[in-house]
């Protein structure tokens, strides 16, 4: 019989993601101890940073996995987009002291992937936090045609000339290219009718970077 790879390391990586979930419940338990303690809260904010960056990885190194078997199917249900974005924001607001400026109706819903979203949302904003951008812009456009799309605007120093130019991204080259194939791969995931879900990248008239990811 065939040595089947991605089955080997799904088990491996689920068995190591219910690990993390066990040292992340001793983790919460530890900070409670630690209430009052001021003098290890620097090395606790360390550790929390860590192992929450570890445990999305993880997430993400699985959520790829099933993207990559062809009898794949997102899971789009309806979700108020707001609900989702908040723990992120949280997150890169909390770790990375980022801000962000949420410029669209917060009733809107949609169908969507919520954790194909979260992998493309987190992926944006890591690339821009390591690119020096502090600052977020995030807007929707709903299409007549039923699509929408989030736009992601930062304060960053923009794309390169190289990265506009390409116009497609791969696994190869520096992370930000890394991170924009993970979150091209994960809005291409999300089809409707004949239409597959895109991603653009352009710089704003100013100042930063735009990413614009659009559902069918």
């Amino acid at each position: 019989m065939a040595f089947d790879f991605d089955t080997l390391l799904s088990a491996e990586l689920h068995d190591i993601k219910n690990q993390m979930q066990a040292l992340l419940s001793v983790q919460e338990d530890l900070a409670d101890e630690l209430v009052g303690h001021d003098q290890y809260q620097m090395s606790l904010d360390k550790i929390q940073q860590h192992s929450q960056v570890l445990n999305y990885k993880l997430i993400e190194m699985l959520s790829i996995l099933k993207i990559q078997h062809q009898s794949f199917e997102p899971s789009e249900d309806e979700h108020w987009l707001i609900d989702t974005l908040k723990p992120i924001i949280h997150e890169f607001s909390s770790l990375h002291d980022m801000k962000f400026e949420l410029d669209f109706d917060q009733e809107f819903n949609a169908f969507y992937d919520e954790q194909l979203l979260e992998i493309a949302l987190h992926n944006a904003f890591m690339n821009a936090n390591q690119a020096g951008a502090q600052m977020f812009k995030l807007r929707v456009e709903e299409f007549d045609d039923g699509g929408w799309m989030i736009k992601i605007e930062d304060n960053g120093p923009g794309f390169n000339e190289e990265q506009l130019k390409k116009g497609a991204f791969s696994l190869h080259g520096t992370k930000s290219g890394l991170g924009l194939y993970l979150i091209e791969q994960a809005i291409k995931a999300h089809k409707r009718n004949d239409k597959t879900g895109s991603i653009t990248i352009q710089n704003n008239p100013k100042q930063g970077a735009c990413v614009q990811l659009i559902f069918p």
